[in-house]
């Protein structure tokens, strides 16, 4: 999901400053020009740059309004979020009637998930400024992070009554419209991160598919986001082929065997690999929209997906284990919100302390060492070090009896088998997942287990095993 904030514009103007020694002829002159240079850095994303440059004329002006907002920016970019914020109070000190300080400010709070100091600072900001547009689409993300959805469509809503071309906050009104369960709408809007910078169309020369007539054509479905999105939107290729369609796929290597098994996908082709001859394309995150899909019915659809016949991974049991238990519990480093998806590994590992319970790691990536960091090595099966592609550990999940895992690739691979999935979700998850209830539109094997507060953890863990109890009992009955 792309939440990047709009931020005070960068100027080069030194008429912001308050509380500072008066500059004169040439010393204003080089501070006016060594501030447009750190402001240039600091928009070619040459952040370490820009923030010595800032640091460096704070000597100069240490009351600059401006130049604490700048500086406040660009550590928040950084990941310094205590010290972006403490920049933004002491800009917004020096100027507190300006919108922008206070938005900017309450982007570093959001950032801090300080979310309701944040929403106040917003609030603040369109207070002084109704016709603020960045301030109606900063205070609209903070609200559906805290879940207040028909807030921030209305806030959305002004800021593109104001702003009628501004791309981002279409898109964000898109996902919180998904997010609140309006999915027909939600699909049909969020056609417009297609003209975001980071969702660029690939540069075929042949056109894109408008959603009209395709029987006898070869289309190419492209990835557009990550390995989730593919392994979820690619069920509605099956309306494709109904039509008469010959399904093209291209997808990230990891998944080519897998998606080479689906019936009604006709050839899959790997990124970097040369392309078939196709005659249409399209984003597979577009086709619920381009489709018209028919969302009271997708959870009723068969599994789609499906291990191979013949694989190398096999999985042991041990004669009191009445479940065989999958665990995943962390995103990869990197990708966007991954902190706030992740649950801590020792809430798993107290799952592996039950004599009645087999625990196996499907986890990959560098927080495979956490088994050994907290001394698991002897409770916890680690399945994921030898895996390799998602057909592997479509394997690895037929074997078991239950997944449990974090928002994750996996989890959505372990839905679209069919195979029981328990998903661990922060308090807002991610559009996909929805704002509210146990169960996702898309998969009826899936349970959800929502944090009823921020980092809340606890609580989901504690509802995990009392599932896990009735589960046994289940297991037991005759």
């Amino acid at each position: 999901m792309n939440d990047t904030p709009s931020i005070h514009p960068l100027r080069s103007e030194s008429e912001a400053s308050s509380g500072a020694t008066p500059l004169f002829g040439s010393e204003a002159d080089s501070f006016v020009q060594q501030l447009r240079l750190a402001a240039q850095a600091h928009r070619a994303g040459r952040l370490d740059e820009a923030i010595a440059s800032y640091l460096r004329l704070l000597a100069l002006r240490p009351y600059h309004a401006e130049l604490h907002n700048n500086l406040g920016v660009a550590l928040r970019l950084v990941g310094k979020l205590d010290a972006s914020v403490s920049h933004h109070r002491l800009s917004l000190s020096a100027d507190p009637a300006n919108p922008a300080l206070h938005s900017n400010l309450g982007n570093a709070l959001r950032a801090a998930n300080r979310l309701d100091e944040a929403v106040k600072h917003h609030y603040r900001s369109i207070a002084l400024n109704r016709d603020y547009t960045e301030g109606f689409y900063n205070l609209a993300l903070c609200l559906r992070d805290l879940g207040r959805l028909d807030e921030a469509v209305g806030c959305l809503g002004r800021a593109l009554a104001l702003n009628p071309d501004n791309r981002r906050a279409r898109t964000e009104l898109a996902i919180a419209l998904l997010m609140r369960g309006d999915l027909e709408q939600g699909f049909t809007a969020y056609e417009a991160r297609k003209r975001l910078p980071e969702t660029p169309t690939p540069e075929f020369s042949q056109p894109p598919w408008d959603g009209g007539p395709i029987e006898g054509k070869r289309i190419l479905l492209y990835p557009e986001q990550g390995l989730g999105d593919v392994l979820l939107f690619v069920r509605f290729a099956r309306e494709l082929k109904r039509r008469g369609a010959t399904v093209i796929v291209l997808c990230q290597a990891l998944l080519k065997e897998l998606l080479s098994a689906v019936d009604f996908v006709d050839e899959v082709v790997a990124e970097g690999e040369k392309l078939p001859a196709f005659d249409l394309h399209a984003s597979l995150v577009s086709l619920p929209h381009l489709c018209r899909a028919d969302f009271a019915a997708v959870a009723a659809d068969a599994p789609y997906l499906k291990a191979p016949a013949e694989s190398r991974i096999k999985l042991g049991r041990i004669e009191k284990a009445k479940l065989r238990i999958g665990i995943y519990w962390a995103a990869m480093p990197g990708q966007p919100q991954d902190r706030q998806r992740s649950a801590p590994f020792p809430h798993f590992l107290a799952l592996a302390g039950d004599p009645e319970l087999l625990v196996f790691s499907l986890q990959g990536g560098a927080h495979q060492k956490d088994i050994q960091q907290f001394g698991a090595g002897g409770l916890v099966h680690d399945v994921g070090r030898g895996i390799f592609d998602f057909a592997e550990a479509a394997t690895a999940l037929s074997q078991l009896d239950l997944l449990i895992s974090i928002d994750a690739p996996i989890a959505h691979l372990a839905a679209a088998k069919g195979r029981n999935v328990w998903v661990l979700l922060p308090s807002v998850a991610d559009w996909r997942w929805q704002l509210g209830g146990t169960f996702a539109p898309w998969y009826p094997s899936a349970r959800l287990f929502r944090q009823p507060k921020a980092g809340d953890w606890e609580s989901v863990f504690a509802q995990v095993r009392d599932a896990l109890d009735t589960l046994k009992r289940q297991v037991a009955e005759p």
